[in-house]
């Protein structure tokens, strides 16, 4: 029987093109009417069928799209996260972390194998982080293959593939991604997706864009929730919203990707619980808490880039990164739950956790604290209900 497969004409080539220019442009101009089936014609999805086409993004696309949502130059650099001092402690940490994963395969070859790719909730050089927590929480009977590093970006793990070729090699139970954050509050970013006088969202806008509606539709929370999360969204442009919807791009461009050679590997992915805008510091008492305050910086994240706006309240700076927060972690909880790229995907949901007492500085829990997000995680390593594709740290219980 003769062949009749087509191979893509130029002038199909060149519609392809314009179609992924002007959902790009939709996206970056116009968040609140870009749709979650805008997305999916990027990435070729038809019908829910994850591999109904090749996608017409990159990674390239992804990267110059951030660019182009901040104003910012071809020629900008991502941070690379094994470079220069903060590079060097990484990688010191993920080689003593991975001659571990090697030492428990060999006493325990049976042992649950876990691949963890992200950013500092997931490889703190100088402190104990949620992979440090399950893997002491999980003993012998679980080894991680770590590839996370402090800092990193969500667009530099998809430009390198390093966990895709890991995970050939280890063939993990799961995956587990710690992603989004830095793209959020890196170079004080925060300074871009605020403006003191408001009046961005309209009322006209949050019934426009499909996230916010939602969240205040939303019967669960309260009314003092939803009273905060307004009081935050006054302040928030249309930066901020593009950034969302291409990092929600950016994170099924990564699920595809995965699918492609592991159908049926187990991703975990995690939101962030609410920070707090603040140039507090480590205590000096712990030799930690020291170091944290000579290289930490705290308050350049969100405090600093907020007054910068002029935005001094402290009300009004707690409200704008509760409705960031808040909207990022829907985004997630959407995706998990989406029909077409949730499946084998979960989320540790880590909203309402913390106290302010917590922190140990804008991004980071006490490493105390942090044993509660790793314990919900192991929870959904070794969970039996598909259904379930939300998990809830855990408060301490009282006494």
């Amino acid at each position: 029987m003769k062949n009749t497969t087509l191979t893509p004409t130029p002038k199909t080539q060149k519609n392809q093109e314009e179609e992924k220019d002007v959902l790009i442009n939709k996206l970056i101009k116009q968040p609140e009417i870009y749709s979650k089936q805008d997305t999916k014609k990027l990435l070729g999805v038809v019908n829910d069928d994850l591999f109904g086409a090749e996608e017409l993004v990159n990674v390239i696309d992804l990267k110059l799209a951030i660019l182009r949502i901040f104003d910012q130059n071809e020629n900008y650099k991502f941070d690379n996260a094994s470079s220069g001092y903060l590079g060097r402690l990484n990688n010191l940490s993920q080689n003593r972390r991975n001659n571990k994963f090697i030492k428990k395969i060999k006493k325990n070859p049976m042992a649950m194998r876990v691949v963890a790719e992200g950013d500092s909730w997931f490889e703190h050089p100088i402190s104990d982080d949620v992979i440090d927590w399950i893997d002491h929480l999980g003993d012998k009977d679980i080894a991680i293959y770590s590839l996370a590093r402090g800092g990193d970006f969500l667009t530099n793990i998809l430009e390198e593939r390093e966990y895709i070729t890991e995970l050939s090699i280890i063939s993990p139970d799961a995956f587990l991604v710690s992603a989004g954050g830095i793209e959020l509050v890196n170079h004080r970013r925060v300074s871009l997706m605020v403006n003191a006088e408001g009046g961005y969202v309209t009322e006209e806008y949050k019934q426009q864009h499909p996230l916010i509606r939602k969240v205040l539709d939303d019967d669960t929370l309260s009314s003092d929730t939803k009273a905060q999360i307004e009081r935050g969204l006054h302040f928030l442009n249309r930066e901020y919203f593009s950034l969302i919807a291409i990092l929600e791009l950016k994170y099924k461009y990564m699920i595809k990707q995965l699918r492609k050679k592991f159908p049926d590997l187990r991703m975990i992915c995690h939101g962030y619980d609410y920070p707090i805008p603040s140039f507090r510091r480590g205590s000096w008492i712990k030799p930690i808490g020291r170091l944290m305050r000579i290289i930490g910086d705290n308050g350049r994240h969100f405090k600093q880039p907020m007054l910068i706006k002029r935005i001094i309240k402290q009300q009004d700076q707690n409200d704008i990164a509760f409705a960031m927060l808040h909207l990022f972690n829907e985004m997630l909880y959407d995706l998990v739950n989406d029909p077409a790229f949730g499946r084998e995907v979960f989320m540790i949901d880590c909203r309402g956790y913390a106290k302010p007492v917590d922190w140990f500085d804008e991004l980071h829990l006490e490493p105390k604290k942090i044993e509660k997000v790793a314990e919900a995680f192991l929870q959904c390593m070794n969970s039996t209900e598909p259904q379930q594709k939300v998990f809830q740290v855990r408060l301490p219980a009282m006494l």
